[in-house]
C-alpha cells in the first residue's frame, strides 16, 4: 500500500512538472536599452489552430516586479491562461527594470530615482512593433490595452494618455497617482489627477481596494474624474489590501480583461477634438508633430485640435502653472488638408490683437506653424469647412481672476467660431453649466445671432453664486465649466477652468521667508519682511504655503513652485509651496491678500489633508 502510494506521488509529480506552462519567457533587441529585454507571453491554445488575429494585452507590473514576478500582485500565473483562452488574447508582461541592481522600474519617482536617460516612453512603441511583427496581432489601437499594477498602474494611465492613438482601453489596478517622469536633468511632476485630458479617447477601468495604502490618494484621482464629468471612466472599489487578487485566484484579474475585452468589441467614440498635455519637448500624436525649445521641467498641451484649428499652450506645471518662459513652438498639421489650396490664418492671443495671415497647403497635405508657448488659439478657415466653436477665453466682473466664495460673481465667456460662416444670421443657443452642484448658475442658457463679420462671440453675464468649500484633500479645487454651444442639429462642447478664492479664515502665525536659498528659491534682504522686488516664501509655523493671488503687484509669471515629500509608509504624495515675486514697482504699505494652504500626511493609510487660510501681509 505504502510502496503504491508513493509511486502515484511520484508520477503525479512528473506530471505536474510535465505540464505545459501557458507562457513563454522570452527576448528581444531593444535599441532604447541597448540590450536585449526579456518579455513573458501568453498565446491562447487556439492561436497554432487557425490563422486568425488577435487583440492584445500588455501588463504592466509594479515597483520590485519583472516580467515573471510581482510579488505584490499575488497573480497566478498559470491560471492566467484560462483568461487568454477564455477572452481569445495574447498578454504580454514586460520587464520595466532599467538595470538589473535597481528593484525601481520604469526611471520615475522622486527627484532622486529618475536616474537613467533611457525613457519608458520610447520602449514601449518598440515592444508593440517587436509583437507585431512576430504574432498574428491586430495592430490598430482598437485592439490593443493595457492593465497595470501599482507603479504599473501609473505607467498604465501615463503611456496610454501618451500614445492614445496606440491605446484604446486600460485597467489601472491600485495605481500610484503621481510621480516625476522625464531625464535626470530635467523631469516634471505628473498627476493623473490633471490629466484626463490624454485620456478621453481611451477607455478607462480604475480599481481601488478599500485597505491600500493608496486608498485615500486614489480616491482622489476618482474625485478628479468625477469633476471633469468623463463618461468613459469606470470606478471599482473592493476590498482588500495592495494587491490585484488574493493568492491563487484570478477573479479580480478577470474583471480587468473582461473590461479591456469588452472595449475591445465596442470602443469609446473618437471625440470631435483631441487635446494633449505632453512633458517631452517633442512629440507626435494622431498625424500632428511638435518640436519646441523647452528645456525645463513643465507642459506643452494642444488644445482642441481639428482640421478648424488648434490651441497652443505651455504650463510650468498643472493644473494652473504660468506659461514656460521664452517658448517656441513648432507645429506640423496631420495631412487633413488639400494640397496647393490656401487657408485663412488667424492667431488670437489673450489680450492681444488677432493677427490673420495665409498658408498654401504642402504637397503632403500638412500645414506648418511657428508659434509661442505663452497662449495661442488658431483657426484655419477655409470657406467649404464645417462651423466649428471653441471657448476661447473667459472674464469675470470687476477684472477679477477668481470666483469669490458665497459672492455674486459675473462671467462672461467668449466664443470663437473656427470654421466657415455658413450659419451667419441663424440662430445659435449657449448653455453653460458646472460639475460642482454646490455651485449655482443664473442666465446660463442663452440665445445669440451669429454675425460673420466677426468670429468672436461673447456671451451675456452670467452669475455664478459658489457655495463650494474648499476639499480637505488633494482633490482638484477650481470649478470645470462646462460650455454647449447649439445650432440645428450641430452640438459643440467645450470647457474652461476657473479659480475660486475661499472665503477661509485667516492664518494666525505667518513667517516671511526672504532668505537667499539655491532650493526654497526666496531671496531677497534676508529681514523676514516683504519689499518690492524681492522674492518671498510664506509658512504658517512651520508649514510652507501654496498662494494664490489676483494682486498686480505679485508677478504671476515669477511663481516657482518647491516639492517636498512628507513622510509616510510609503514615499508616494508630494507637497507644494509657493516662492512669488513682489513687482519692482509696489508702492510701500501696499496689503497684498493671499489664499493659501498647505498639506499634512498620515503615516498609514497614506492620506493627504489640505489646510486652507487667507494670508495678508504688507510691503514694507
Amino acid at each position: 500500500m505504502i510502496r503504491s502510494l508513493v509511486f502515484f506521488l511520484l508520477i503525479s509529480a512528473i506530471c505536474v512538472a510535465q505540464q505545459k506552462l501557458p507562457y513563454q519567457d522570452l527576448t528581444h533587441y531593444s535599441s532604447v536599452f541597448g540590450k536585449d529585454k526579456y518579455y513573458r507571453l501568453y498565446l491562447p491554445e487556439s492561436y497554432n489552430q487557425s490563422k486568425e488575429s488577435y487583440p492584445v494585452i500588455y501588463f504592466f507590473h509594479g515597483w520590485g516586479g519583472r516580467h515573471y514576478k510581482d510579488d505584490s500582485a499575488l497573480l497566478d500565473y498559470v491560471r492566467l491562461g484560462e483568461l487568454v483562452n477564455k477572452y481569445r488574447f495574447i498578454m504580454v508582461m514586460w520587464d520595466g527594470n532599467i538595470v538589473e541592481s535597481e528593484p525601481r522600474p520604469y526611471n520615475v519617482g522622486s527627484h532622486e530615482d529618475v536616474k537613467f536617460d533611457i525613457q519608458i516612453k520610447d520602449y514601449f512603441p518598440e515592444l508593440i512593433a517587436h509583437i507585431d511583427s512576430l504574432y498574428r496581432t491586430y495592430t490598430d489601437r482598437n485592439n490593443r490595452g493595457i492593465i497595470g499594477f501599482s507603479m504599473g498602474g501609473f505607467m498604465s494611465s501615463f503611456l496610454a494618455g501618451k500614445y492614445p492613438d496606440k491605446v484604446s482601453a486600460i485597467t489601472e489596478m491600485v495605481g500610484s497617482p503621481e510621480f516625476f517622469v522625464g531625464y535626470p536633468d530635467n523631469h516634471t511632476f505628473y498627476p493623473i489627477r490633471y490629466t484626463f485630458d490624454n485620456l478621453k479617447d481611451v477607455s478607462v477601468r480604475f480599481h481601488n481596494m478599500d485597505n491600500c495604502p493608496l486608498f485615500y490618494m486614489n480616491t482622489e484621482v476618482k474625485n478628479a474624474a468625477d469633476h471633469e464629468g468623463l463618461n468613459n471612466f469606470f470606478y471599482w472599489l473592493g476590498e482588500g489590501d495592495h494587491s490585484v487578487d488574493e493568492s491563487g485566484e484570478i477573479r479580480i484579474f478577470e474583471t480587468a480583461v473582461k473590461h479591456i475585452s469588452e472595449k475591445f468589441k465596442d470602443p469609446v467614440p473618437l471625440n470631435k477634438t483631441w487635446s494633449h498635455y505632453d512633458l517631452y519637448p517633442d512629440f507626435e500624436l494622431w498625424g500632428y508633430s511638435v518640436e519646441s525649445n523647452k528645456n525645463e521641467p513643465g507642459f506643452l498641451y494642444l488644445r482642441n485640435v481639428s482640421p478648424a484649428g488648434f490651441g497652443v499652450y505651455s504650463h510650468k506645471w498643472l493644473p494652473d502653472g504660468p506659461p514656460v518662459k521664452n517658448c517656441s513652438v513648432k507645429v506640423t498639421t496631420a495631412p487633413v488638408y488639400r494640397k496647393g489650396t490656401t487657408y485663412d490664418i488667424t492667431v488670437y492671443r489673450q489680450g492681444k490683437e488677432a493677427v490673420t495671415t495665409k498658408q498654401t497647403a504642402g504637397k503632403d497635405g500638412r500645414l506648418r506653424f511657428d508659434l509661442s508657448g505663452d497662449g495661442c488659439e488658431v483657426s484655419i478657415f477655409q470657406r467649404s469647412n464645417a462651423t466649428d466653436f471653441i471657448a476661447l477665453e473667459y472674464s469675470l466682473d470687476k477684472g477679477k481672476k477668481f470666483i469669490m466664495q458665497n459672492e455674486n460673481n459675473e462671467l462672461t465667456v467668449a466664443l470663437l467660431n473656427r470654421g466657415s460662416d455658413i450659419l451667419a444670421g441663424k440662430q445659435m443657443q449657449l448653455i453653460v453649466s458646472c460639475t460642482d452642484s454646490a455651485v449655482s448658475l443664473t442666465n446660463a442658457n442663452q440665445t445669440f445671432v451669429f454675425d460673420k463679420k466677426n468670429k468672436v462671440v461673447r456671451s451675456k453675464p452670467i452669475e455664478v453664486l459658489c457655495r463650494k468649500t474648499p476639499p480637505g484633500d488633494a482633490s482638484p479645487p477650481w470649478l470645470n465649466i462646462k460650455m454647449e454651444i447649439r445650432c440645428g442639429d450641430d452640438v459643440y462642447t467645450d470647457n474652461i477652468t476657473v479659480p475660486v478664492f475661499y472665503d477661509v479664515p485667516l492664518f494666525k502665525h505667518i513667517r516671511i521667508d526672504d532668505r537667499a536659498g539655491a532650493r526654497s528659491r526666496a531671496a531677497g534682504r534676508g529681514d523676514a519682511q516683504a519689499n518690492a522686488s524681492e522674492r518671498i516664501m510664506l509658512f504658517e509655523n512651520h508649514q510652507r504655503l501654496r498662494l494664490y493671488t489676483d494682486d498686480p503687484y505679485v508677478v504671476s509669471d515669477e511663481e516657482e513652485l518647491y516639492d517636498q515629500m512628507i513622510p509616510a509608509v510609503w514615499p508616494d504624495g508630494f507637497t507644494f509651496g509657493s516662492a512669488v515675486k513682489i513687482a519692482d514697482n509696489c508702492p510701500p504699505g501696499h496689503t497684498i491678500e493671499f489664499l493659501a494652504c498647505y498639506e499634512t500626511k498620515t503615516f498609514m493609510p497614506i492620506r493627504r489633508e489640505v489646510h486652507w487660510g487667507r494670508v495678508r501681509i504688507t510691503v514694507k
